[in-house]
């Protein structure tokens, strides 16, 4: 079979979890890696020796034979980026959200719909073994209508000035996947909301929020997100769960980051599935596309960048409608400032830089 022929675009944090689920699979050939940063560009050659290290973007779009580009830096270089992608005829992968505004998300939903081009973008919740689980025994009719989703995810987290510049505050960067995987159970568009943020730590921006509305189906929904759970306790711990509630029974999920427990509880059926987290599913995301782009036909499963936009859109306007409410700040940027210290040597946490 032949590999598909691709360029990395960003090697951070990000990049580098793209580029080892692809080393993984034969679907692939990492073709270039491209980063404006020495160091990163250094251990992208140390990882990868067999492609072609850039500083300059240009060479990869300029390379007729590269079929697709990941596109996996800063937030602000995507709108650009797309637009060289489709001019030279590549298909697109890309980490979310798919721009720096709003404005620009939905010119490239355009640009992407109009083209015959291949695109996709990195939704992970919606490839995870237990959304799907849970998602599929609603299809059931086990737990009668679908009612009330539930959404809490609170970990200790990137805390504020840790790379959030682009991709907005905590319930934008981070809370729009659970903005999205909400929209996704409801099979319906957002109608009401309303929210309630902190600005922990006195810092300019909420770093913790919840909001709660209605679907145009009636389904009720609520979402807690925040980088604020426990940031200098001693042993560092975290609060995530989905609770799906319908008219005759309940679904759930819980996770450590290493384990999943999916919980049902249906009218005829109750099961309890236990089975290892899966990070951030690249691996589903990455077989889906390369499949998608040796076939021709675009895989069922994949985020579109409309769901991007759209759950861009809201989790903005949740951070926007809690302005209009109380905006309490509690703590002080002396604290702050001594949980960047302690992040910066921290060794086993939740979302570190250097991991």
């Amino acid at each position: 079979m032949n590999k598909i022929k691709i360029g990395l675009i960003g090697f951070g944090r990000m990049g580098g979890f793209y580029l080892e689920e692809m080393q993984k699979s034969n679907q692939w050939d990492i073709v270039y890696i491209c980063d404006t940063n020495l160091k990163s560009r250094k251990k992208a050659a140390e990882l990868s020796p067999q492609s072609v290290i850039v500083a300059d973007e240009q060479v990869i779009f300029d390379d007729p034979e590269v079929q697709v580009v990941g596109l996996f830096a800063l937030a602000d270089t995507r709108k650009k980026q797309i637009e060289k992608a489709i001019a030279s005829g590549k298909h697109i992968i890309a980490e979310k959200p798919a721009s720096d505004t709003v404005a620009n998300e939905w010119e490239i939903v355009a640009m992407t719909e109009k083209s015959p081009l291949l695109s996709t973008i990195n939704l992970y919740l919606r490839n995870s073994w237990y959304h799907k689980s849970i998602k599929n025994f609603i299809s059931t009719g086990e737990i009668g209508e679908l009612a009330i989703i539930r959404i809490c995810h609170l970990t200790p987290g990137l805390a504020p000035g840790e790379g959030h510049e682009y991709e907005g505050p905590s319930f934008h960067d981070c809370g729009m996947h659970y903005v999205d995987i909400a929209r996704w159970y409801a099979g319906s568009e957002f109608k009401t909301v309303n929210a309630q943020a902190m600005r922990m730590w006195d810092y300019k921006d909420p770093w913790w929020l919840q909001c709660h509305g209605t679907f145009e189906n009636g389904v009720v929904f609520d979402i807690t997100q925040g980088h604020v759970y426990g940031q200098l306790a001693k042993n560092q711990t975290h609060n995530s769960y989905i609770d799906i509630i319908g008219t005759k029974g309940i679904a759930r999920m819980t996770h450590d980051f290493k384990t999943a427990v999916v919980e049902l509880h249906g009218i005829t059926q109750t099961h309890r599935i236990e089975k290892p987290f899966g990070g951030k599913n690249m691996d589903v995301l990455c077989q889906q596309f390369a499949d998608s782009v040796l076939s021709g036909e675009r895989h069922p499963g994949l985020p579109t960048i409309r769901d991007a936009a759209i759950a861009s859109e809201f989790a903005w306007y949740c951070l926007e409608n809690a302005k209009s409410n109380d905006l309490p700040a509690i703590g002080n940027l002396q604290t702050l400032e001594e949980i960047r210290k302690h992040r910066r040597t921290l060794k086993n946490g939740y979302g570190l830089i250097n991991q």
